[in-house]
């Protein structure tokens, strides 16, 4: 009894000082929340989601870097039969368009062609499927800490990870010699996901004479629509250099929940509205 008065009385003195302001959030176990959550959230309910996508960059030799920009715009559906790119008949005009002026001109600039290249099923996945993706992620990540913090003005978790380079993809693992990773993840009380913001830097050799260097940064917000979750927002950054050669990418996905009925979608696809890839 005195115990408990001595804890409660503590525990006064430390919200009288500003010290407990979310004390239900201290006290949870996020990790374990945030595992509960992701599973949950990877639901079969269908989703249509209306995706733009920026893409900047530029890549070539040190005297003679090559600037790219794009713009895509496309729908991604998720139901009952799998995963499906939706592609609107003015895009696939452009695209074609573009691809007769790159024959004429080899130098010409394009847009939707610069980025139908590069937003492909990896990218695809981090929108559609963010839940069974973080899931991944941490499977592989270490645990760093956990706190309580602040997300647009609410109270929320924040959970700390690193990749050991141990982990890196067994392929580029033997050309590393440096590397330094941290993954932040925001969840609310419940362990959902509100935003992350990985970062990631290193440099290697390869063939022991050509040095390379590399940066990443990666940041999304995610959003619960019914029982599953999606991405609303991802913006990639990442930097290479390598002998003689430069790669910059700068790419933004914006994202937007269409319907949460697939069969409304499908069923202008059927009357020939945009065209579709499995």
């Amino acid at each position: 009894m005195v115990r408990l008065g001595l804890l409660c009385t503590l525990a006064r003195m430390l919200l009288g000082a500003g010290l407990l302001i979310t004390p239900v959030l201290a006290l949870a176990d996020g990790l374990s929340d945030l595992r509960t959550a992701l599973k949950q959230l990877q639901s079969g309910d269908p989703v249509a989601l209306d995706v733009e996508f920026k893409l900047f960059g530029r890549s070539g030799e040190n005297h003679e870097l090559v600037d790219r920009e794009g713009l895509l715009r496309l729908r991604l559906e998720d139901g009952e039969q799998g995963m499906r790119v939706v592609y609107a008949p003015d895009i696939i005009a452009l695209l074609h368009r573009e691809e007769l002026a790159k024959v004429a001109d080899e130098n010409v600039k394009n847009s939707a062609l610069n980025a139908v290249g590069q937003f492909d099923y990896w990218e695809w996945r981090e929108v559609i499927y963010p839940a069974a993706q973080l899931e991944l992620a941490i499977a592989s990540y270490r645990f760093v800490d956990e706190k309580s913090d602040v997300f647009e003005g609410k109270p929320a978790r924040l959970l700390t990870f690193s990749l050991p380079q141990e982990k890196i993809d067994k392929s580029f693992r033997k050309y590393v010699k440096k590397y330094n990773h941290k993954f932040k993840l925001w969840v609310n009380d419940k362990g959902v996901p509100l935003a992350s913001q990985l970062t990631e830097k290193g440099s290697g050799r390869i063939f022991l004479v050509v040095g390379f260097t590399f940066k990443n940064t990666v940041a999304m917000r995610y959003q619960q629509q019914g029982n599953r979750l999606i991405s609303v927002h991802r913006e990639v950054q990442d930097a290479s250099s390598g002998a003689t050669m430069q790669s910059q990418r700068h790419f933004i996905s914006r994202v937007t929940a269409v319907d949460n009925s697939i069969g409304v979608v499908s069923s202008a696809n059927k009357a020939g509205n945009p065209a579709s890839s499995p």
